[in-house]
């Protein structure tokens, strides 16, 4: 007589990528690539930040906007989702409860990775409940290449550190604060985001004032 054995049901891991997206630019793009091949990921969602508490809404393109950009950016792109979540929430919104929302629709068996700029992590890391980050997810810090990795970890507490994978990502270069002061001064911004972005901010009238 033959036994079956139980399948075993595959780990979901999980890409969170959380920005403004004030605009959207093929760095953030090439990064989250590069995480998704890098950590096996079979989903990279991307999360737009309505207004994090590091800046005020004066700072920021209505996130109406800012979001659309990024369903424009991800529509031919089967492993990425647009949520908005953080758009729908009153403000200010924190990256934790992102991540506790996600962690908590995959349930025990799931992985959640956050996807973030080097620079937001040593943020995010300092915010109040940040030490139980760690026990819910992943981080996955994206930088330009030749960072001085050691520099950045003594900035790093050492019970967040075998959380944390650091990605060099030469598409990085691209910022999307350069982007705007291009649009600004009427210079070409082609290359530096996707050409429906690209076409969506000259339509809509971003950054010009």
């Amino acid at each position: 007589m033959s036994s079956r054995s139980t399948p075993v049901k595959p780990v979901l891991r999980v890409g969170i990528m959380g920005g403004t997206f004030d605009p959207i630019h093929n760095g953030h793009l090439k990064a989250a690539d590069a995480a998704r091949t890098a950590m096996q990921l079979q989903k990279v969602i991307f999360v737009t930040a309505h207004c994090p508490p590091h800046k005020s809404l004066q700072e920021l393109t209505p996130v109406a906007h800012r979001h659309a950009m990024v369903e424009l950016a991800l529509k031919d792109k089967a492993y990425c989702e647009a949520s908005r979540i953080e758009a729908e929430r009153s403000c200010p919104t924190y990256a934790g409860d992102t991540i506790r929302y996600y962690k908590e629709r995959l349930g025990t068996g799931g992985e959640v990775f956050f996807i973030t700029g080097l620079d937001a992590l040593l943020t995010i890391i300092t915010w109040d409940n940040a030490r139980t980050y760690p026990g819910i997810c992943y981080f996955i810090a994206a930088t330009r290449p030749g960072c001085d990795r050691e520099r950045i970890k003594k900035n790093i507490p050492v019970d967040f550190l075998p959380s944390i994978t650091i990605l060099e990502e030469p598409g990085l270069s691209i910022s999307s604060t350069d982007i705007r002061s291009r649009v600004k001064d009427h210079r070409s911004i082609k290359g530096m985001v996707p050409e429906a972005v690209r076409k969506y901010i000259a339509n809509k009238g971003l950054y010009l004032n």
